[in-house]
């Protein structure tokens, strides 16, 4: 396997050209117009590669190219597994594959680390064109402005983190983003409360992405300053404009449609936290919450409980839930945990069906006795 040099991330286009195809972070870094690393199994006829964006990593190619595979595991365990990440601020590793017959190869490189990883659905939307005149839909006591330079050192200390963090990480420090990227943003006086960046472009095409301070949500801003937004990258030269969203968020697959975005994909993402606790934690929320997957939630919180020095009292209450779906006696006694880590909540667990059983034994009437 080799990790390539900036000078040699142009042999592996036609390899990646249909991750591409959906993903402009991916063109952007085999164009280096954004941070990221290439890896190929040969220079002369690649068949299999692996790279890392600021966004996420991805594997395409072929899958059983065995000694690849086992290179990539030993390459990314001295570098984005030990901290040598591309993206530092991000809590996890997200892989997308060209194809599901990655999914056990995929085991193969990362099982040894974390397994099983926190699977998703996305959606990927393009635009077509403009359904509604973003003028008329917006709020009178708003205004829509694009985010340049003046508005930048205006706002000062109160840019929102959120716009802050997006420049500083994905576009590395204002400059760059002033120069290659572009924003608009809703203000309410002079408050920035809705705002649409540019994720990465990369030529003619880009992804954006919006987002609403929640006490000004349900009014129309986020398709408003989208369609704003949209409006600008055609009047910029932009073809593909890209959205991506969870396939489980109704709000931003609505604002994509609202603004002319149609449905281009669905695929799916496999999530890794790079904090082992988290990982099992957030695994046993999935189990229990998405999938109702009462067994596998709770041996995943246990994990968590067991590899976390100080298990927060999340965890232990989640924990005492998935058991006692499953009618474990044992739930009891992480609720105990979850008690003595700082749960308070005495009236939601009263009324949680699952713990019907429970309430007429001698150590659910003990179980306040002790707390705070």
């Amino acid at each position: 396997m080799i990790r390539l040099k900036l000078e040699q991330f142009s042999q592996a286009v036609p390899l990646f050209a249909e991750m591409a195809a959906w993903n402009v972070y991916v063109t952007a870094v085999l164009h280096q117009t954004t941070p990221g690393r290439v890896y190929i199994d040969n220079l002369d006829a690649p068949r299999s590669g692996f790279a890392v964006s600021l966004d996420c990593a991805y594997l395409v190619g072929d899958p059983e190219n065995a000694a690849f595979n086992q290179a990539l595991k030993l390459e990314l365990a001295e570098t984005l597994l030990a901290g040598d990440r591309v993206n530092p601020a991000d809590p996890t590793l997200t892989v997308c594959l060209d194809s599901p017959d990655w999914e056990p190869a995929l085991a193969d490189i990362l099982g040894d680390w974390r397994w099983p990883p926190i699977w998703g659905s996305n959606h990927h939307y393009l635009f077509k064109a403009p359904r509604l005149d973003w003028r008329e839909r917006l709020p009178a006591e708003y205004t829509i402005v694009r985010l340049d330079g003046k508005l930048l050192a205006a706002q000062g200390d109160r840019l929102p983190q959120n716009i802050a963090d997006s420049i500083r990480i994905g576009w590395q420090d204002e400059t760059n983003f002033l120069q290659n990227g572009f924003g608009f943003v809703a203000l309410h006086g002079q408050e920035i409360v809705c705002w649409c960046l540019a994720d990465v472009t990369v030529g003619d095409a880009c992804e954006i992405g919006v987002e609403t301070v929640p006490a000004h949500r349900r009014c129309g801003l986020a398709t408003a300053v989208t369609a704003a937004t949209v409006e600008y990258c055609q009047q910029a030269g932009f073809k593909r404009i890209g959205w991506h969203c969870g396939a489980d968020n109704p709000g931003s697959i609505g604002t994509a449609v609202n603004a002319g975005f149609m449905l281009e994909r669905p695929y799916n993402f496999y999530e890794f936290h790079y904090d082992e606790p988290r990982h099992y934690a957030e695994l046993g929320r999935f189990y229990f919450f998405e999938a109702h997957m009462y067994e596998e939630a709770a041996d995943m919180l246990e994990i968590a409980i067991e590899v976390d020095e100080s298990p927060p009292a999340y965890v232990y209450f989640l924990a005492a839930r998935a058991l006692a779906h499953l009618e474990e006696p044992v739930a009891i006694d992480y609720l105990q945990e979850a008690i003595a880590a700082g749960f308070k909540d005495k009236e939601l667990l009263e009324t949680l069906p699952e713990f019907i059983p429970y309430r007429q034994k001698p150590k659910w009437v003990a179980l306040w006795a002790t707390s705070p």
